[in-house]
């Protein structure tokens, strides 16, 4: 942009170019004059003068506020993508041989196991590291553990990597080689190294010290990073390394704001994004030191002679998209506030940076496109800069524009249900999050939010998606995140006290009036048995949008305080064949895989129903979405403690063999196995809640643990097993699978048996002895009608019983050796009848009123009955016989 563009151009007393400044403004009087004069230098002084003496005005924050490495590494133009490598600490080796020690104790307790080295220098140095395969001074990592005890550990893989060439393996190597010369993110003599240490079973660690010897011909510094990334050093090459640091230390040109070959295509987007300002600003506020403004003013500055022009569809300011260029602008503006009195801001300095705003607003106000989360962040960008810079002559349109977009956008980034349209919790998280504090801002600003009602119902949509915990079960491209705190935050804003109460754990508030949900536009369904840590929670989702996987029909389950059958994360965007398989394939979720073949995303399916009890849920769903069969899925899920999954294939089109994959996969330090004979997989986690898996078909199905991946966080992926069922048949076809969760080690002894319903199959009617007779489940596929299997006879659609209990769902009969247990004048929606040993009979179902008339009222078994609570009030019951009538 030219200066007359900006400030315009007067001549013959008028303006023949308009100023995009408001010289109406006070203060911007001797601005205007300088430019009437034709003096730009003067006026870019002028401006500088009035930006250092205005007053403060509400900046925003920065998206980060810390980022290892950002202070001591940003001025050397070296930069790390997200938290897949975290900087430590530069170790220097050379001359000759050397062994250093750094301590590494924050990098062990917040999970990353494996460390990265790379030269901090470009110079044509090369350091050789010992390896694991050095018979002597190899790496080591001495653990001081809480009781005292020191345990050392060499590492489990370690290798280098070398840019020139890119298909070597140097895994058996004596020495790791680390070099790094010449201009641009890396050369041919680039070369970086890698180890990983297995801290399976350790615990307690309070101390971490890693050793290295190397040696170099001269001195050389190295950079220290922890990561979290499992890999092979048999098979690791520069080709298939997904990088996150690069380094243009010591290139005239700095930064070129592109991305660099190998890296994850993050990079692209968060380093024009300027994470690392919130780090460089805050510790200038800090600490004054010069350093650090004249380091970022320099960044933004070479940001706008490099970069601020690349894309002409787009327009100028919008590098490399809109979404960066709002995370950009929202940084910017924090900074500015910041730096605006720095004697490194010079006047040319400053007109570049408030002119490279002011494009940037003008391009958020009349370009907005992307997913819910990237409008949003686009306009609430916007809103902050008509906010603090109401200098600028568009700021009220801007201000009027991003308000009304903000409040209009929840519809849009809604179901009618208020379910999020980007499946991701994650995303969803970060979404409201954002909308706390633009609601909050545009209070404090006097801007009439308008939509309370739909973000409330947003919100209202986390948290029946948050575990007991309060962390999120990570669907779709997300990582488990703490979600209390949003919610927290979105009650205290909206007053709502359910919110309250789940984002405070039970500290303020009130406990929601409700425990499981059904989001049927959304497809998703939630079985929950309460709201404290050590309940349980199911999710089964039909979902789709951005962000997705191809995972409908997928469960995920908590109980005791862990997930058991958790989602296996996303680890990175890149073409990594971790990440692919993580995001792309439908064998790494807890569903069926149809013929080797991952689900598409746009055929039918749904949640069907979803039937809530105080003692139990019912769950349907089904999909479409593999050609070769239609998959419908039901589960029981009993508060008390237990999941039954039932699963039916139906082929579509002609007969012919299809191969149905169900996967159950789990945490990385799980230590599944399967039994031979039930097929039973067990989970043996050192400490806590474990999870039996029993399938009610073991001779029909080809069970094996597999080798998959589980990342717990972004940019983090370790080894897991997962438990695999693998049946290939023509027809249609089941699985019924038992899930037994335990608050210590996994029951062993669960039994399942198929029991026959006369002559039907399996996928017409289900039933299922449990422990030798001791509990019995029945399902009907189609029709209900009177049925007998083992010692029962049943007419509705579902039955569970044992010692202790009878669930039933649209039922009015159940016997057993001919004795009637439950007898109904009609049938019941559901019905959940619980034996005390005390005598005491809960009664729980949807509909049902206190009645002590045979005529009427449902007769129980229940002969040692000595009170009767109906849906949580006692009632009078009389007794016939061994029935009771107490509800009707």
């Amino acid at each position: 942009m030219s200066d007359a563009g900006f400030f315009g151009r007067w001549s013959a007393g008028a303006w023949k170019v308009g100023p995009r400044l408001n010289y109406a403004h006070a203060g911007l009087k001797p601005v205007e004059s300088a430019v009437k004069a034709g003096d730009y230098a003067l006026a870019k002084q002028r401006l500088l003068d009035y930006y250092r003496a205005r007053p403060a005005i509400e900046a925003g924050g920065f998206s980060h506020t810390t980022w290892p490495g950002a202070l001591e590494l940003t001025p050397s133009h070296i930069w790390t993508l997200g938290s897949g490598e975290v900087y430590i600490k530069t170790l220097a080796f050379g001359p000759g041989e050397k062994t250093v020690t750094a301590d590494v104790t924050s990098s062990i307790t917040s999970g990353r196991p494996g460390f990265f080295l790379m030269s901090r220098y470009k110079d044509a140095v090369i350091a050789l590291i010992n390896s694991r395969s050095k018979g002597s001074g190899k790496p080591t990592l001495r653990l001081t553990l809480a009781d005292g005890s020191v345990k050392t550990l060499h590492p489990t893989h370690d290798t280098y990597i070398w840019a020139a060439h890119p298909g070597n393996v140097y895994g058996t190597k004596y020495y790791m080689q680390v070099s790094d010369q010449g201009t641009g993110p890396f050369t041919g003599e680039t070369r970086k190294a890698y180890l990983r240490f297995d801290l399976g079973g350790v615990t307690g660690v309070k101390k971490a010290e890693l050793t290295l010897t190397g040696t170099a011909d001269t001195a050389k510094d190295i950079m220290l990073y922890g990561n979290a990334e499992t890999f092979d050093e048999a098979t690791r090459t520069w080709s298939n390394t997904v990088q996150n640091t690069f380094s243009w230390e010591g290139d005239p040109g700095g930064f070129d704001w592109k991305l660099p070959g190998g890296a994850d295509k993050e990079y692209l987007y968060q380093l024009p994004r300027f994470y690392f300002a919130g780090p460089l600003a805050l510790e200038y506020q800090k600490t004054g030191n010069e350093q650090h403004a004249r380091t970022l003013i320099s960044l933004m500055t070479d940001f706008i002679k490099d970069a601020d022009a690349y894309d002409a569809d787009q327009g100028a300011g919008s590098y490399p998209g809109n979404l960066h260029a709002a995370r950009r602008l929202h940084n910017w503006i924090a900074a500015y506030e910041i730096v605006r009195k720095s004697p490194s801001l010079t006047p040319e300095a400053n007109t570049a940076i408030l002119k490279t705003m002011n494009r940037a607003g003008l391009h958020l106000q009349v370009n907005v496109n992307g997913t819910p989360n990237k409008m949003q962040s686009q306009k609430i960008t916007l809103l902050h800069a008509s906010v603090y810079f109401p200098e600028f002559r568009v700021a009220p349109a801007w201000r009027t524009n991003a308000a009304d977009f903000l409040s209009a956008q929840l519809n849009d980034s809604t179901y009618a249900d208020g379910g999020y349209k980007e499946s991701t919790d994650a995303y969803l998280r970060g979404y409201l999050r954002q909308y706390v504090d633009v609601v909050a801002f545009m209070q404090r600003n006097g801007i009439t939010f308008t939509a309370t009602a739909k973000l409330r119902q947003l919100g209202r949509f986390l948290m029946d998606q948050s575990y007991p915990s309060g962390y999120g079960p990570a669907y779709g491209d997300s990582d488990s995140l703490d979600l209390r705190s949003t919610l927290a935050k979105l009650g205290e804003l909206l007053n709502d006290p359910e919110l309250l109460y789940v984002g405070t754990s039970g500290k303020s508030g009130e406990k929601p009036a409700h425990t499981s949900a059904l989001y049927p536009d959304t497809r998703v369904a939630v079985s929950r048995s309460g709201w404290t840590a050590d309940d349980s929670h199911l999710r089964i989702n039909a979902d789709r949008g951005n962000h997705s996987h191809p995972d409908e029909l997928a469960i995920t389950a908590y109980a005791y305080g862990r997930p058991l059958l958790p989602d296996m994360g996303t680890f990175t965007y890149s073409t990594d064949g971790r990440a692919e398989w993580l995001r792309r394939t439908t064998e790494a979720h807890n569903t069926i895989e149809i013929d080797d073949q991952p689900q598409t995303s746009t055929a039918a399916g749904g949640i069907s129903h979803l039937i809530t009890n105080s003692a139990f849920d019912l769950i349907g769903a089904n999909t479409e979405s593999s050609a070769g069969a239609h998959h419908e899925r039901s589960v029981l899920s009993l508060h008390s403690g237990l999941w039954v999954v039932s699963d039916r294939l139906k082929p579509v089109g002609t007969v012919k063999q299809h191969r149905y994959e169900q996967n159950w996969h789990f945490a990385a330090d799980a230590n599944p196995s399967i039994r031979s004979g039930t097929e039973a997989t067990t989970t043996a986690f050192a400490t806590g809640a474990n999870l039996t898996i029993v399938p009610a078909d073991p001779a029909e199905v080809a069970s094996t643990l597999r080798d998959g991946y589980y990342a717990p966080r972004f940019y983090s992926v370790e080894n897991a097993k997962y438990a695999s069922y693998v049946k290939t048949t023509t027809g249609q076809t089941t699985f019924d699978t038992v899930l037994l969760p335990s608050k210590g080690a996994a029951d062993t002894s669960v039994t399942v048996e198929r029991l026959p319903v006369g002559t039907l199959p399996s996928h017409e009617a289900t039933a299922l002895s449990l422990n030798g007779g001791a509990g019995v489940y029945y399902k009907s596929w189609t029709t209900k009608a009177p049925r007998a299997f083992g010692s029962y006879a049943f007419d509705g659609k579902l039955l569970y019983a044992d010692a202790g209990s009878i669930v039933m769902v649209d039922g009015s009969s159940v016997e057993r050796a001919g004795a009637p247990l439950v007898k109904a004048p009609a049938a019941v929606k559901d019905l959940a009848v619980t034996f005390g040993g005390d005598g005491t009979v809960r009664i729980d179902g949807s509909g049902l009123t206190a009645s002590t008339d045979s005529a009427k009222a449902i007769g129980i078994a229940a002969p040692n009955a000595a009170k009767v609570i109906l849906n949580g009030k006692v009632v009078p019951f009389e007794r016939a016989g061994a029935l009771i009538y107490a509800a009707a």
